[in-house]
This record gives C-alpha cells, sequence and structure tokens, in this order.
C-alpha cells in the first residue's frame, strides 16, 4: 500500500493564516495610498484655487482689504478668504495678501498663499 502524498490539514491551515495576515497588510497599504492620494489632490485643487485668485487680485483695479467666496472645482465646493496683511511694504508700492482655501465642512485650510500685488494697476 502506498502512503498518500499531501499537505496536513496543520500545514494548510498555516498557509491559510500567512495568506490572510499578508493580505490584511496589502489592504491596510491600499487604504492609505487611497487616503494621501485623496488628500493630494485636495492640496493641488486648492493650490490652484489660491494662484487662481492671486492672479485675480493683480487684475483687479481695487484691491480689498478683505474677500471670501466660493467655488466650484473638481465636483467639491471650496471656500476661499483674502486678507489684506497689516502693513504696506517698500513705501506704500504694494500690498502683502493671504489666500486661504477651505474644503467645504473643512475647518482648516487646503492651502495657504501669500501674494504680493501692486497697490497702483
Amino acid at each position: 500500500m502506498k502512503k498518500a502524498r499531501g499537505f496536513t490539514l496543520l500545514e494548510v491551515l498555516i498557509a491559510l493564516a500567512l495568506l490572510a495576515i499578508l493580505m490584511a497588510g496589502l489592504i491596510k497599504i491600499t487604504a492609505d495610498n487611497t487616503k494621501n492620494l485623496w488628500y493630494l489632490e485636495n492640496k493641488t485643487i486648492a493650490a490652484t484655487i489660491a494662484a487662481n485668485h492671486a492672479v485675480q487680485l493683480r487684475l483687479d483695479k481695487e484691491k480689498p482689504e478683505t474677500q471670501d467666496g466660493w467655488d466650484t472645482m473638481a465636483g467639491r465646493s471650496w471656500y476661499w478668504q483674502i486678507k489684506r496683511d497689516v502693513f504696506q511694504a517698500m513705501g506704500g508700492g504694494v500690498w502683502s495678501y493671504r489666500i486661504e482655501v477651505f474644503l467645504e465642512g473643512d475647518k482648516s485650510p487646503y492651502a495657504r498663499l501669500n501674494s504680493i500685488v501692486p497697490a497702483d494697476s
């Protein structure tokens, strides 16, 4: 009579346990990468909105002390604020502005941009 060849039940259980541990690790890595991708996408969109408003400040004739509003980009609503700093630099020739962009519902900004704008355009 020939002895049966193959894996024992214990060997199969150990292999399945190792596979389960590896799969759990891969799922965690994938979830973290997805979360990081979402964060970086939001940072990029917010930086684009801030840069757009910095350019708009340079083009506008009027230079407001504060300004805010909503933009929609990539299917999301973004709230932006523009604040002029207290001081004027270089003898009144330029203004310093701080632009912050928030994703709707968030309390901390995804992007902050400081922009120097000529006072007279």
